[in-house]
């Protein structure tokens, strides 16, 4: 009986449109669930305004965990994290095995979003590729996986710049392949010269 209950909590909590149809018709956001009309009753009694609080405390710990894997973008882009919070309300996590922490595994599910919206003019040019070496980096120690991806830039050399606290303005394009291939070794390939951009 209780797990019904655990899942319907949980839910509401993960869940922002979940919430908002539990607003505007409790029952039929709950239909879904296998609930007693005790645990209904008690999902029904919980005030609104608690429910929320409790939702953006669990997305703020979910943004501090990421903060420790992302520092360096982080310092790039200072609204990253209203950036993931804002994409963490809509986009409900789901328990997973994994042998990542919890904030290599959140930042690994937001990487693709949150490449997305760091892309945007407002950003700087290469805070989107910083991101994603940060995100493929920790994964790829977290579990020994081998991740690659490609940069328009140095990725590595600015990383290094930015965590001496350079925050570099109009860095030259260099493509680069950039492969994680053990916990704690990092290997570059850069573009041949002749498939460079100009």
């Amino acid at each position: 009986m209780l797990a019904g209950f655990q899942d319907a909590f949980v839910a509401l909590a993960a869940d922002a449109d979940l919430r908002h149809r539990f607003r505007t018709d409790a029952k039929a956001a709950l239909a879904d669930f296998e609930l007693t009309p005790r645990e209904h009753a008690a999902l029904v009694a919980i005030p609104l305004p608690a429910l929320e609080r409790y939702a953006r405390s669990l997305v703020a710990k979910r943004w501090s965990e990421v903060s420790r894997v992302t520092p360096l973008t982080l310092r790039v882009a200072p609204g990253l994290g209203a950036t993931y919070r804002a994409w963490a309300a809509i986009t409900p996590a789901r328990a997973i095995d994994t042998l990542l922490s919890p904030g290599v595994a959140e930042a690994l599910r937001a990487h693709d979003a949150i490449r997305a919206a760091l892309a945007h003019p407002a950003e700087a040019s290469y805070a989107a590729d910083l991101w994603s070496f940060e995100v493929l980096r920790a994964a790829s120690r977290g579990d020994g996986e081998i991740r690659t991806f490609a940069s328009r830039f140095a990725i590595q050399a600015i990383a290094a710049e930015v965590e001496r606290g350079l925050l570099p303005i109009d860095p030259d394009l260099q493509p680069t392949t950039v492969r994680f291939v053990r916990p704690c070794e990092l290997g570059t390939v850069s573009t041949p010269a002749h498939l460079r951009a100009p």
